[in-house]
């Protein structure tokens, strides 16, 4: 797997930025704490904001945004490795155990035992 984030223009897909879209709508979108998202640990889950795009029948590009769980696999420098813990609605493309590459600013939401 390359060290990369990935783009729509290779990928057909990429993550959206949680902490813009949180400084956009401070009122209704909440992001774990800065801190927290820099001290992730394997094993722990994380979702992520996916813009997928796909093709219809006409050969037409759709835009989907699905927010799915990510399993934590480890850390190179600023990036965080991680595998897919969803099967995304509106593709087959992609599936639980795709391996990923992300950073701080795209997590979302971090899964604790308590909920």
């Amino acid at each position: 797997m390359d060290k990369r984030l990935a783009t729509i223009e290779e990928d057909g897909w990429q993550l959206d930025d949680g902490e813009v879209i949180g400084e956009a709508h401070p009122e209704t979108f909440w992001v774990p704490p800065l801190e927290d998202r820099q001290a992730l640990q394997p094993g722990q889950l994380v979702k992520l904001i996916f813009r997928i795009v796909t093709t219809d029948e006409q050969d037409r590009d759709e835009q989907h945004v699905e927010r799915m769980w990510v399993v934590v696999t480890g850390r190179e420098g600023d990036l965080y490795s991680g595998e897919l813990d969803n099967q995304p609605y509106c593709t087959e493309e992609m599936e639980p155990g795709m391996p990923l590459w992300f950073e701080p600013r795209h997590v979302i939401n971090i899964h604790s035992d308590e909920e």
